[in-house]
């Protein structure tokens, strides 16, 4: 089974996801990865509530069945996003070797593009959940992550200067540019 979280930036993603870790901690045999690539609180998946857990650093979705032995059933991968590699990998796990599965990651980058693997991992997904943050602007229900300022890349790791938006407040913002 693989279950994913997906939503924009202060949506709860990763309390989603350590909320499931949780359920299962006592009754499971779990790992939690979390790609290198994230630098805010290096080899820690953190939620803005403040709850932590220790989480084993990855580049590449090859290098997670390498910490997997037989008595590991579940795993969780936090900002999915930012991984690379096969996704093939993550579905034989679940299918093959009958792995649990639950993985947290961004749909869509600031410029409202795919970001990274993550259509892959939402089209193996035996379910979705899509995760809604409070509009920076109005309060209603946002799907859109927004950077407020210039970027110099496609990608910045980090919370500055991003924004939760609604369609109605995407669409005022870039018409402001």
């Amino acid at each position: 089974m693989i279950k994913v979280f997906t939503g924009p930036m202060f949506s709860g993603k990763s309390d989603a996801l350590l909320n499931e870790y949780d359920k299962r901690y006592h009754k499971s045999r779990i790992l939690l990865f979390k790609p290198k690539m994230d630098t805010r609180d290096y080899g820690v998946v953190k939620t803005r509530k403040g709850k932590e857990i220790n989480a084993i650093l990855v580049d590449d979705i090859k290098d997670i069945p390498s910490y997997i032995t037989d008595k590991i059933n579940t795993i969780f991968i936090d900002e999915a996003n930012f991984l690379k590699g096969d996704i093939k990998i993550l579905l034989d796990l679940s299918v093959i070797d009958d792995l649990d599965i639950y993985i947290a990651g961004l749909n869509m980058t600031s410029e409202q593009a795919p970001f990274g693997i993550m259509p892959q991992l939402l089209s193996i997904a035996d379910e979705i959940e899509i995760l809604h943050a409070s509009c920076n602007e109005c309060n209603r229900d946002a799907i859109y992550t927004y950077y407020d300022g210039k970027k110099k890349g496609d990608i910045l790791v980090g919370n500055d200067n991003y924004i939760a938006l609604c369609a109605r407040c995407l669409r005022r913002k870039k018409n402001e540019r």
